[in-house]
């Protein structure tokens, strides 16, 4: 038998210190699961199996969504088709550094959503009714569509309009409205065309048609979308898109693409274009002038009737002809430079790209154009997608106000000295025109002439070629951007989850029950397990008496092997431990309140000692309520109080009880008015000493110490105190007293007896308790029923 009692404490210790010493949190924790949940386990099968039915049950309906996915490789720096001088290296017809953060706003924007929804025609779908959950139909929709008006779709709510189709009649009903179909109608969400797609019919049950507005639709797709990047080093943007048809996800992020390409490219196009226009006007210029020299060659060769200019003529003409062409580079120069002082000093609204740069060599002047360049269109582009007020957009504005003052000084500085070298190219033709004097007046009016033409003519050629360069740069525009993975959607639906949905259902299932349990433990405000006991004092608990469902007020007998009947043979055993052996003889039982039995434990632990052949005596000290007399059928009086008026002798109030020759019981007799003056009127001394000579074992039954002092007056004059705590009975605002009577020792040297302990849900063993045994079948049987929804 293993019986829990504290049998020595070494070096002196009091009682409880080594308990407190030691952190008993793991082994508290254990056991408080294994007591209050593992006992409930049917409860917990239950509910765990209800839950996985539900969940399965869910599976089988909840509407499963997929996960689309595609990556996009943002170019960071694009190449470029020619070298330093070329037309495109100096425009940067193919963009600069791109910001992959900016990449990514870009393509999570309101204006790429809603052109994919225009593109698409999101704004109506077709669903097809079940019993549960409605189905959407898009890959095998049978009618398509097409709103041509979507603005005029009302914001809010999505609208569900009934739809049927009369193949026979050609006709479709939306709302009892009949449409004709591939014809334009009119219909309250605007202009729209109806299609029937080929191969598909109608579905037999109910279909109705899902309407949302331009906003609704475009903040749906955003809501599903995910952009993030692969990686914080690399440039490959990730497209998560979630949605219930695996079909309709892939062509949204691929159409998500395409637009944002073609955007892209759009942009790069703007700025040819507007080289282009530039070219073109002055090859129109240039060609109206090269037109009227030439007449003005031939007409000056004709009436003149030149054929050839000497050699000192030509080495004239070779000389002012060079430094005319400089001088009219000069002078382009010059005009570029003014029409990009313009630009910088005020351009024109809706004008935002940079003039060409043609001719101009400068390299610092040509970065800063360019850096002024990528940040009006970078401006430009984050403007569609962010607040005007957005820190980005005020960034950017700040550099581009800081980028033009040092254009426009370099610009000075670039016009200084183009005019300083048009001077002096100036100042050459004029000696040169001295020397050319000399030369006949036929010959020099030849030589002007044929200047002018040459002049003309190298411009011509040079606009030709850069209008030739730019038409290139055009037509070969490709995004910064390449698809490295096209949409495609998960073999599996990303959600519900099969195992991730069992596994929350088993949980759901698990918390509700202990929830519960837990719960109803938190409102009782009785002791309900061995546990409440040891948090609140250190005193010993020597026995659990479980609780016997007969009601019997003796259970132990000779012979009797029931489960209670062993547990007092238990606590019988634990009276060596306690002291209570040789000349201690004196045994006080007592508890907090009245109901805990304190009488019951007296009454068998008394039997318990008469089975082992001694002589026990049984006090009913309860003066004030006495119930041993009454459970074993014995008359009350004379007893204990007739002995302590001095009215009666002892021997003659000791009774025997029946069929048992080592148990005599001394009853209470009359109920007095003052039973805690007769306890101190100084007779107790005396009937005790007188009993330890007649007993082997005195056993006091006292009035409970919660209500009266009577056990504390008795305590002195006993060797042992058992104090019983009844589980569900006893509150638990009377473990702190217990705690102090510990202490103090005003009840004696205390020991607890946990009395009435009830098996929770179908276990059949006591919490903490060492020694069990199997209830008998019978008892099993008639209460596991009961004790499975016993919470």
């Amino acid at each position: 038998m293993n019986n829990n009692v504290h049998i020595t404490r070494p070096n002196g210790q009091q009682p409880g210190m080594q308990k407190r010493m030691q952190p008993q949190e793991q082994v508290d924790l254990l056991a408080l699961i294994r007591y209050r949940y593992l006992s409930h386990w049917p409860l917990f099968v239950l509910a765990v199996i209800a839950a996985v039915v539900a969940a399965f049950a869910y599976l089988r309906y909840a509407t499963p969504v997929y996960k689309v996915s595609a990556t996009l490789l943002v170019k960071e720096e694009s190449k470029q088709l020619g070298g330093e001088q070329d037309l495109m290296s100096s425009l940067d017809l193919f963009g600069s550094d791109k910001n992959i953060e900016n990449e990514m706003q870009i393509l999570a924007s309101r204006t790429l959503a809603g052109q994919v929804a225009r593109n698409l025609q999101l704004y109506g779908e077709m669903y097809e009714e079940g019993q549960l959950n409605d189905v959407l139909s898009y890959q095998y929709a049978p009618l398509e569509f097409v709103f041509l008006e979507p603005g005029k779709i009302k914001d809010g709510i999505p609208e569900k309009v009934d739809v049927s189709y009369d193949s026979a009649r050609r006709t479709v009903m939306l709302d009892h409205v009949a449409y004709p179909v591939f014809d334009t109608v009119n219909t309250r969400w605007g202009w729209m065309v109806i299609k029937p797609r080929p191969g598909t019919h109608m579905p037999k049950h109910k279909c109705y048609l899902q309407i949302s507005s331009e906003k609704k639709t475009a903040q749906n797709l955003l809501n599903n979308l995910q952009v993030t990047p692969v990686s914080k080093m690399a440039t490959v943007i990730k497209l998560d898109y979630n949605d219930v048809s695996p079909m309709r996800g892939e062509a949204i992020v691929n159409e998500l693409v395409r637009v944002y390409n073609h955007a892209a490219i759009e942009d790069k196009n703007r700025v040819a274009a507007s080289t282009m226009s530039f070219v073109e006007e002055r090859l129109r210029i240039v060609t109206r002038e090269l037109n009227q020299v030439e007449r003005q060659v031939e007409q000056f060769k004709s009436s003149a009737g030149i054929v050839d200019i000497g050699e000192q003529s030509k080495l004239f003409l070779a000389s002012v002809q060079e430094n005319d062409s400089k001088l009219n580079e000069v002078n382009m120069q010059l005009s570029v430079l003014e029409s990009i002082e313009k630009y910088v000093t005020g351009r024109n609204a809706g004008e935002n790209v940079v003039p060409a740069t043609l001719g101009l060599t400068d390299p610092v002047l040509l970065e800063l154009i360019g850096r002024l360049n990528e940040a009006e269109m970078e401006r430009e582009k984050l403007s569609k997608t962010t607040a005007e007020n957005s820190p980005v957009l005020t960034a950017l504005d700040r550099q581009i106000a800081k980028l033009k003052p040092g254009i426009l000084e370099n610009i000075q500085s670039l016009r200084s000295n183009l005019e300083a070298g048009k001077e002096k190219l100036e100042s050459a033709n004029g000696r040169f025109m001295g020397m050319l004097h000399s030369v006949p007046g036929k010959e020099r009016a030849l030589l002007e002439v044929s200047r002018q033409q040459i002049i003309k003519n190298n411009i011509y050629t040079f606009l030709l070629q850069k209008r030739e360069e730019t038409a290139l740069a055009y037509a070969a525009a490709i995004s910064d951007s390449r698809i490295v993975d096209a949409a495609q959607s998960a073999g599996l639906p990303f959600s519900p989850k099969r195992m991730t949905v069992l596994a929350l259902a088993i949980g759901i299932g698990v918390a509700f029950v202990a929830g519960i349990i837990t719960i109803r433990d938190m409102m009782n405000r009785e002791v309900e397990q061995r546990a409440d006991i040891e948090k609140a004092t250190d005193a010993p608990i020597v026995a659990e008496i479980m609780h016997d469902d007969n009601k019997e007020s003796v259970v132990i007998a000779d012979g009797k092997r029931s489960l209670v009947a062993e547990q007092f043979r238990s606590l019988r055993t634990s009276l060596s431990y306690l002291g209570v052996n040789g000349d201690n003889k004196t045994l006080l039982v007592t508890s907090s309140i009245s109901g805990e039995g304190k009488s019951f434990i007296s009454i068998n632990l008394a039997i318990s000692l008469s089975l082992i052949r001694k002589k026990v005596v049984l006090l009913e000290f309860d003066l004030r309520k006495p119930m041993i007399s009454k459970m074993l059928g014995i008359p009350r009086e004379p007893g204990i109080t007739n002995f302590l008026v001095g009215k009666t002798p002892l021997p003659e109030m000791l009774k025997p009880v029946p069929g048992n020759d080592h148990l005599f019981i001394l009853p209470a007799g009359v109920i007095p008015p003052n039973p805690t003056e007769l306890i101190l009127n100084g007779r107790l001394q005396e009937m005790l000493n007188t009993l330890k000579t007649m007993f082997d074992y005195v056993i006091i039954d006292t009035a409970p110490v919660g209500i009266v002092t009577d056990a504390k007056l008795l305590a002195p004059f006993t060797d042992a105190t058992l104090y019983v705590v009844r589980q569900q009975v006893t509150p638990r605002i009377h473990l702190k007293m217990i705690d102090e009577l510990y202490r103090s020792r005003e009840a004696g040297k205390l020991n607890i007896v946990f009395n009435g302990v009830k098996p929770r849900g179908v276990t059949t063993q006591s919490y903490g308790y060492g020694y069990v045994e199997e209830l008998n079948k019978q008892q099993k049987k008639k209460k596991f029923i009961r004790s499975i929804f016993k919470v």
